[in-house]
Formats: structure tokens, sequence, C-alpha cells
């Protein structure tokens, strides 16, 4: 099989975000975050069109931070709502890297359900105590209550902690299982 230079592009993410959640959960770094720096990111991301939230998650994912990209994945989505409820216009990621975000963050922060809440959480705080400034002074803007519902899912995620954790490993499994053949065929090639 051959492939083309951004396939090996993603799967390249995908081997190194597997890599590096075992690694960092191996030895009790997974939840690092550079704060100050991902907040003053998502800032001057509330004064543009959500997409400026998708670009800096991956380029934050191809960095190998995948907590400030999960953060900045889940505001943008959280603001994205907030257009579309504007009803001006209806926004979808719709990016070639959505899916890679999805998965790939989805792999990062399930290998620690504590981890996956507070990174959640941190969106959820900053959606609330930080009005969308792209959008803010529009007429009939009204933030949403609970975009994407994240707030179920940090409680889920906060329940039993031991059950949780089993299947979100299931998941991650899963998805660790249908992607690791690649890698063997992209060494091949």
């Amino acid at each position: 099989m051959i492939y083309s230079q951004s396939d090996k592009e993603i799967l390249l993410l995908y081997k190194n975000v597997i890599e590096k959640s075992d690694s960092l959960l191996a030895i009790g770094k997974i939840a690092q975050i550079d704060s100050k720096k991902v907040l003053s990111d998502a800032r001057l991301a509330d004064k543009e069109y959500p997409e400026k939230y998708f670009e800096k998650s991956m380029e934050y994912f191809k960095n190998h931070q995948y907590n400030e990209s999960g953060f900045l994945y889940y505001l943008g989505k959280m603001r994205a709502e907030d257009l579309n409820n504007l009803g001006q216009e209806h926004y979808t990621t719709g990016s070639d890297y959505d899916t890679i975000l999805e998965e790939g963050l989805f792999i990062y922060l399930s290998a620690d359900a504590d981890n996956y809440a507070k990174i959640l959480q941190m969106a959820m705080d900053f959606y609330n105590e930080n009005p969308y400034s792209y959008i803010s002074k529009t007429k009939g803007y009204k933030k949403l209550k609970d975009p994407k519902k994240y707030s179920e899912l940090i409680k889920m995620l906060q329940g039993d902690k031991t059950k949780i954790q089993t299947e979100l490993n299931m998941q991650r499994d899963d998805m660790k299982n249908r992607i690791t053949p690649y890698f063997q065929l992209l060494k091949e090639n």
C-alpha cells in the first residue's frame, strides 16, 4: 500500500499521541498544561471566527501539547455553538483536521479520566467567565447555558472512577488496535 505525504503525517500524529500519552501517564505528567499561554491564545481566538480555535488547537496538537489542544478544541466547539445559536449563519468545523483532533484528543485525554474532566472544566470555566467577543456585541447574542452538554460529560468522568477509567481504556484500546497495524505498513513504505 502506498501512502501520500498527508496520510503519513496523519499516521505519525496518531502514533505520537499514543506514545506521548502512554509515556506521560506512566511518569505521572499527563495533566501538565501551560495555562498562561493557552489562556492568552483563547483570548486572542475569542476575537475571531471559530476556525481560529481549531487552527490553534491543531498547532498545539502537532507540537505534542495535547492538553492545550484539548482546551482550545472544546472551547472552540462551544464558541461555534454560540455563533450558530445567534442564527445568522451555521458554522461546522468540517476542517480536514477536525477528525484528527477529535480522535487524537480522545486517545490522549481518555488515558486519564481526571485529566479529561480537568481540561473540559477549564474550557467550561473560560466559556462561562468570558463572552465571545467576536459576536458578543451583536444583537441577539446570548451565551448558551451548557453548549455541547460538557457539564454532563464532566459529571460522568467524575463518577465511579474505576468503572469510568475501565470504559475509557476499552474505547482507547479499541482505537489504538485499529490504528496500530497501519504503523507497520508505514514503516514498510
